[in-house]
């Protein structure tokens, strides 16, 4: 045996025992119980609490959701009617109502009118994305030299995850935004409420915040006014396409060219191309006979069908009803009313709580410049900003003005029977504010019922007046 083999032999024999040894240790299976950190499992995460949706699932509903808003008219239409009604053509309006401020004014002013915040626009915009996706995360970028913060927002759709203090899900605290690259961590974001900006670093830190629409008592993540009526959508607009092939199918038609049977074989080959548009033929009548074939689609007798996915839509829109897609034909004057009554009563609720979003917005960026010394103030809350939303519908206007001369007329009558006092003008200036949907400050409430009314004049000099509800005299 050659040198070469014979070393080969040998070591195979010395070897052959450790080979087994790490054969059976590769081949030992080790047990984990599940729900331990070794399990190897991975969980499926929620985006919120473990009521909210998965990550996966809503995610997909968030791009569904925006895909439809691009491509599907009858969602383009639903977003843009509940941005059209909740800010109208002014949009809404923030001012200032905090006591003794006029800072507060100046920045309030200064916060909506600059360049890089476009109030105006982002208010259209971030509208479009509440009813789209059901939630927005604003963030706040604050200048470090003037204490002026800069709104931005990140779309729902990368935002993966919420934290929040332990036992209060609405005390929120970070956000984290699904990385951008397969395999880094997720980018943390923070609430106001988690950044202390007087022990912060130059520049100060971003902070972000959160508000949902559509979201369930226990759940963080909201939902878009959309994901209910997502299927009807695909639904109508395949029913829409089907109808669009075999309606296509009434355009195409057989000829039947009827002959002797002596002459089917040579009229075939006269007849092997159909005859172009516009051409005459001249034929025996007793030779040849020519009947046009088209099918039955019967196409009236599914106009039901689509009107029926069409109620389907729009009774899980917000607020909606065939009238606003243009629909009236079984509708009346009553039926209108009614349905535009319920549209309102809707839209309010949202814009009231859309409002109360960039109220918390320009309140925080207001806190932020307080924070870093930057602006004179104590911070403010929502409490301090009158919010100015415009009207849903030019009836409301009618409706207030005939509600607050009624009321008006039954005042004064009252005033006959109980007489003038400071009481009666602050329950007279309640009802009359109620009735007129116009909400008042304490201070200006108060300036009103304890201000001077002249009751009469006399050769232009006051001889009677009304001082903090008590009349007195001013002489002969």
């Amino acid at each position: 045996m050659d040198e070469p083999r014979l070393i080969h032999k040998i070591l195979g024999r010395l070897l052959a025992p450790i080979a087994r040894n790490i054969q059976a240790a590769l081949a030992t299976v080790t047990a984990y119980n599940v729900g331990t950190a070794k399990d190897g499992l991975v969980p499926i995460q929620s985006a919120g609490t473990t009521m909210d949706k998965r990550w996966y699932d809503l995610r997909k509903e968030l791009t569904d959701s925006l895909t439809a808003w691009r491509k599907n008219p009858l969602a383009r239409r639903i977003v843009g009617l509940i941005t059209a009604y909740v800010l109208g053509g002014e949009g809404i309006e923030l001012r200032s109502a905090k006591k003794d401020s006029k800072l507060f004014a100046t920045f309030l002013k200064k916060f909506v009118d600059h360049p890089q915040n476009r109030w105006f626009m982002r208010q259209h915009d971030w509208c479009d994305s509440l009813t789209t996706t059901g939630e927005i995360f604003p963030t706040l970028h604050t200048n470090p030299a003037d204490g002026m913060s800069y709104v931005r927002a990140i779309p729902a759709s990368r935002m993966q995850r919420i934290e929040w203090l332990d036992g209060d899900i609405e005390a929120e605290t970070y956000y984290y935004e699904e990385p951008k690259q397969i395999g880094d961590d997720p980018k943390q974001w923070k609430h106001p409420r988690s950044i202390n900006l007087e022990k912060n670093s130059d520049p100060p830190e971003a902070a972000m915040l959160h508000f949902a629409i559509n979201r369930p008592v226990g759940c963080v993540r909201g939902e878009s006014d959309l994901a209910p009526i997502l299927p009807w959508l695909k639904y109508y607009s395949r029913w829409l396409e089907d109808r669009v092939s075999l309606n296509a199918a009434l355009r195409a038609f057989l000829w039947i060219c009827s002959v002797p049977s002596k002459l089917v074989r040579a009229k075939s080959k006269q007849y092997a191309s159909a005859p172009s548009p516009g051409s005459v033929l001249v034929v025996d009548r007793d030779a040849e006979k020519w009947e046009a074939v088209t099918p039955e689609i019967n196409a009236r007798d599914v106009a039901l069908d689509g009107r029926a996915l069409r109620w389907m839509i729009v009774a899980g829109g917000p607020g909606m009803s065939l009238l606003d897609l243009g629909e009236s034909e079984t509708a009346n004057l009553a039926s209108s009313r009614a349905l535009a009554e319920q549209r309102r009563r809707f839209l309010r609720r949202r814009q009231a709580y859309f409002g109360y979003i960039l109220a918390e917005v320009a309140v925080q960026a207001w806190n932020r410049s307080v924070a870093l010394g930057k602006t004179r103030g104590t911070p403010a809350t929502v409490a301090d900003i009158e919010i100015g939303l415009p009207d849903i519908s030019p009836e409301d206007n009618v409706n207030l003005t005939l509600a607050a001369k009624q009321i008006t007329n039954s005042l004064l009558q009252l005033r006959d029977l109980t007489g003038e006092t400071s009481a009666f003008k602050r329950l007279v200036l309640r009802i009359f504010l109620r009735n007129v949907a116009e909400r008042v400050s304490e201070e200006d409430f108060d300036e009103i019922v304890g201000g001077v009314a002249v009751k009469e004049i006399v050769g232009g000099v006051a001889v009677k007046e009304i001082v903090g509800g008590e009349a007195v005299d001013d002489g002969e």
